[in-house]
């Protein structure tokens, strides 16, 4: 059983990314050993100038003549060494750096993939900073981990392992005084990563930073909300709160590795302090100046070279601390349970809709949005969803969609359960246009163009026509080429009829609008109207409504209260049967009638 919890253990740090490097292992192997033999070729040059340097100083003594001939291949040596070690450090740059840009790649398109397939959830239980900061922050941290500091560990181990072997060879005394507060340093700096509370801290802060960043994102766009009301940022109470925890955050890490990185400075780069004694105490004893002083002057300047590698390995470990947590995110997010989907993928070729006996509560409210629902949509029927606010309207569109997983019950398209379809399929046979529609910043063309990519410029013009769109990007400078930014000058209504000009593009065979007229003035709902009752010919189409003027004439109308399916029927049907539709109805009408007088 321990054998078998060894096995199934996640690997962390270094083992898990080059997990995660998959088929780039290689490059990563190959730039690591380049990275190893640039510290080797870096290192040489220190030898041959300490021999260039003794004799130098054996022919002052001896009063012999200093010719370059005596020196000339060392000279070569040194040369051909920091020849070798630019090759070697620039091809083991670009090594790295191509296989961090591709595992970059292909790790942020698995978690776009990923996060395709989850349920929709998870973007309710995280704020958009936290995802932003997994997908920004904690990703692109991986690309500097790999493209810099992998190579930099191998580098960081080989120079001081090659440089004490070298030292070892000149001078075993000083070699072992030169260790003395290089040891002393690694001792405190072990003792400090090993506290179980230095991770506990970094994770904390990096927690902290990640609620802080999705708090400001919605304090932006509440920016108009506080204004209005004539608040500070003291009116958006989490905003201070969650930036005077992040404060707090880095302040506790700071103090908490004080001491231990204070001592660890304090000898870390003090071989000098070690050396200086013992190098008085063997001049003092020898016989030959011109035997130890080139040794001396060798350990003196070698020594305080070693600073450099030691350094880059203490930032790498401190370094690895956070990337364990950014990797832990990243895992978290991989390991996130998918949509279910039960058989191996079935196509759509009929598009009835039916709902048996669903139920469905959001995760942790433990509260039934859909309870107990059944109802059948024939294929190319008109259907309408209504009912008072938080009725189930929207949840039932998304659980059409396959958003979340149904708590019981089954869901159908054509027969097919839609946990036997592949997320792929099913969207490709729905066109939804949700109440408020995302429009990206990017050309008017190719936003409508994401309901069919593959489709020709006249078809994207004619389903703006259809849109009731088209007059107006037209009219701008660029028409369609026109990048749609706050600064387009769009009104919401009219981003609304781009979302539906791609939804009409898209052409699919089922049709969800959620309030798709909502921002539509009178003479323009009119022409959406009559455009989607053109569309729609043939499609199976579910609308949901608050004008119930709008639905009327739909084949089917659904009432929802409070999470259960209260009627189904046509409007004169409904007007007879159902107290709720007619409450609602009158309601609309008392609503229409309103006006303001004196």
């Amino acid at each position: 059983m321990e054998k078998q919890n060894k096995k199934e253990k996640k690997k962390e740090g270094v083992a898990r990314l080059m997990e995660l490097a998959g088929t780039k292992k290689g490059g990563l192997t190959a730039a690591c050993m380049l990275s190893v033999m640039s510290s080797v070729f870096k290192i040489v040059p220190f030898f041959t100038i300490y021999l260039i340097l003794k004799k130098l100083i054996n022919c002052y003594a001896s009063d012999e003549t200093f010719t370059f001939e005596g020196i000339s291949t060392l000279v070569i040596i040194t040369a051909a060494s920091a020849l070798l070690y630019g090759i070697c450090a620039y091809a083991s740059a670009m090594l790295s750096h191509g296989a961090a840009f591709d595992i970059l790649y292909e790790l942020r398109m698995k978690l776009m993939e990923k996060m395709g397939k989850i349920s929709s959830g998870y973007y309710t239980a995280n704020t958009q900073g936290s995802i932003k900061k997994l997908l920004l922050e904690d990703v692109e941290q991986i690309e500097v981990f790999i493209a810099h500091s992998m190579c930099e560990v191998a580098a960081a181990i080989a120079t001081p392992l090659f440089t004490i072997i070298l030292l070892f060879i000149t001078d075993w005394r000083l070699t072992l005084v030169s260790l003395i507060p290089i040891i002393i340093s690694f001792v405190i700096l072990a003792m400090a990563l090993k506290k179980p509370d230095g991770a506990k801290h970094q994770k904390n802060m990096a927690d902290c930073k990640a609620k802080m960043e999705g708090t400001i994102i919605e304090y932006i766009h509440g920016m108009n909300v506080i204004k209005i009301f004539g608040g500070t940022r003291n009116a958006f109470k989490r905003y201070k709160t969650d930036m005077n925890a992040f404060t707090k955050s880095v302040h506790d890490t700071a103090y908490y590795n004080a001491n231990g990185m204070g001592l660890y400075y304090a000898f870390f780069g003090a071989q000098v302090l070690f050396l200086l004694p013992a190098a008085i105490i063997m001049l003092n004893g020898t016989s030959s100046y011109t035997e130890v002083l080139p040794k001396i002057l060798f350990f003196l300047v070698v020594c305080a070279g070693l600073k450099e590698p030691l350094e880059n390995m203490m930032n790498v470990s401190i370094d690895s601390t956070k990337i364990n947590v950014g990797l832990k995110r990243i895992d978290d997010l991989l390991a996130e349970p998918e949509i279910t989907l039960i058989g191996e993928g079935k196509k759509l070729d009929k598009f009835d809709i039916e709902f048996n006996g669903v139920s469905f509560a959001y995760p942790g409210s433990g509260i039934n949005v859909c309870d107990l629902v059944s109802f059948n949509l024939p294929q190319g029927s008109c259907n309408a969803l209504v009912g008072p606010s938080g009725g189930g309207k929207t949840t039932i569109t998304q659980l059409l969609m396959h958003f979340y997983e149904i708590d019981e019950g089954s869901i159908k398209i054509g027969g097919t359960d839609i946990r036997e379809v592949t997320h792929s399929e099913l969207v490709n046979n729905i066109a939804y246009v949700f109440q408020d529609s995302f429009v990206f910043d990017d050309t008017i063309e190719n936003n409508i163009r994401m309901g069919n990519e593959a489709a020709a410029f006249e078809d994207v013009r004619a389903a703006a026509e259809a849109a009731n769109i088209a007059e107006t990007i037209e009219a701008l400078p660029l028409g369609y080429k026109t990048v749609v930014t706050d600064s387009t000058g769009l009104s919401g209504g009219e981003k609304q009829r781009i979302a539906i000009a791609r939804a009409i593009l898209k052409n699919a065979p089922i049709v969800v609008l959620d309030e798709a007229t909502a921002y539509a003035d009178a003479e323009n709902e009119a022409k959406i109207q009559d455009a989607f009752s053109k569309l729609s010919k043939g499609k199976t189409v579910i609308m949901i409504a608050h004008r119930l003027k709008t639905i009327q004439n739909a084949d089917n109308i659904l009432v929802m209260n409070a999470g259960r399916l209260e009627a189904v029927g046509r409007h004169e049907e409904l007007m007879e049967t159902c107290e709720l539709y007619r409450n609602m109805v009158n309601a609309n009408d008392r609503r229409d009638s309103w006006t303001m007088r004196n």
